[in-house]
């Protein structure tokens, strides 16, 4: 008893002792961060502007800036001549936007029914030939359209564009030979109907990605708590579907916009024909107008990559998709922190 006694007595914390569950007073010491005089890298602390996202942006335009300047101070291409006619490719470049956009919207209808199709294969089981059971003739038309979809997505991914856009137009010129119609001719509209093929194919892959992507868990959870199929797939599926596709589908205009340029071996005079027969051949700048070509290019996509990563990054779902800092280990080297190995 005596030892059980001296045991509990030296496992009290002394009288002056804060209990465990309760903050001792005095002044709260500050982070190792602080001390060491590094930035905090906290939550809510706005770091060094020199270690920031933008900065290295800023750096990156303006290093291709000097090397552009650079290039045509040494001769290699008139920078004058880019400035006085860098104008006169807006309008081609908004017909490359308006064939990207058109095909891009009108293949969302599509791609949304064909990845749906393909997210959700039909199964085979005993219980499908119970007598009574629901779907028991789904096979009828559900392996007739998965058996579509499949072979039109493999179709699309596995040959190139510019065969399609052949078939499509050779195909269509012996019916349509001399066809207008809003202003455009039988061949710009021979190439929005090949692009949009295309890009339909691409994007069901992405929707069916997406749709896959929701985790079975959620789904079972919907159905415990009472949701229908309905229900479930638009409260639950589609919402986070649509979140987690907006990278890919940047992507996927960004990749239509420039597969666009193929619309000009039907002379569609678009802003590579431009370019090329305008710029490169009639005013005989070649270098120049690839380079006015480039330009317009990483204007428009570095743009649009830049805000939509931004707003994917405002919209993400928490736990899902989370970013690796792009300039980690550079804003590391900047601040010090280096890992002891590296620091040597």
């Amino acid at each position: 008893m005596d030892r059980q006694e001296d045991g509990i007595r030296s496992a009290r914390p002394p009288a002056g002792d804060a209990p465990p569950t309760r903050r001792s007073t005095g002044p709260v010491p500050l982070p190792s961060a602080v001390r060491s005089g590094r930035p905090p890298t906290s939550a809510g602390v706005r770091p060094p502007w020199w270690t920031t996202s933008g900065f290295y942006i800023g750096l990156g335009v303006a290093g291709a800036l000097a090397v552009f300047v650079a290039l045509g101070r040494l001769g290699y291409y008139d920078i004058w001549f880019i400035v006085d006619n860098l104008s006169s490719g807006f309008g081609p470049l908004i017909l490359s936007l308006e064939f990207t956009t058109y095909s891009f919207v009108i293949g969302i209808s599509f791609a949304f029914g064909l990845g749906l199709v393909r997210a959700h294969p039909p199964k085979v089981g005993k219980h499908l030939a119970r007598k009574g059971t629901r779907g028991r003739f789904s096979f009828l038309w559900r392996w007739p359209l998965y058996g579509f979809a499949t072979g039109f997505v493999a179709t699309v991914r596995g040959t190139p564009f510019l065969v399609q856009m052949n078939i499509v137009a050779i195909s269509l010129a012996y019916v349509y030979p001399q066809f207008t119609f809003l202003g455009w001719n039988q061949f710009c509209w021979f190439g929005l109907l090949a692009l949009t093929i295309n890009t339909t194919g691409y994007q069901a892959e992405v929707f069916r990605g997406g749709i896959q992507s929701v985790e079975a868990g959620q789904i079972e959870g919907a159905k415990a708590v009472g949701l229908t199929r309905t229900q479930t797939f638009f409260r639950i599926t589609l919402p986070q579907t649509f979140r987690l596709i907006t990278l890919p589908l940047t992507n996927e205009w960004i990749s239509n916009f420039k597969t666009a340029t193929i619309l000009s071996a039907l002379t569609v005079e678009e802003v590579y024909y431009w370019s090329k027969e305008t710029i490169a051949i009639n005013d005989v700048h070649p270098i120049e107008g690839f380079v006015m070509l480039a330009i317009f290019y990483l204007l428009i996509n570095v743009t649009l990559s830049r805000v939509v990563t931004y707003i994917e990054k405002v919209r993400r779902i928490p736990g899902l998709g989370t970013p690796i800092p792009e300039v980690s280990y550079t804003k590391r080297v900047l601040r010090g922190e280096l890992p002891a190995r590296a620091r040597g």
